[in-house]
């Protein structure tokens, strides 16, 4: 399983989602002005750092995806 990171620039937010995940499925595609998914990373450690280098205030998981 690979791992993605939505980033939201209003809320100023990063999570990590699984690659599997309803929101990610449904909405990977989606090109918007208040955010943007990654590429996948290999490891859930990857895709964590990466949402520590976004800036963003709140880092966090997709509570449906990962428990």
């Amino acid at each position: 399983m690979s791992y993605v990171v939505y980033v939201n620039h209003p809320t100023s937010k990063a999570r990590v989602h699984n690659s599997i995940c309803i929101h990610y499925i449904k909405r990977k595609d989606e090109k918007t002005y208040y955010g943007y998914w990654s590429k996948p990373f290999e490891s859930f450690d990857e895709a964590w750092s990466y949402a520590n280098e976004t800036g963003k205030a709140h880092i966090d998981t997709c509570s449906l995806c990962i428990k």
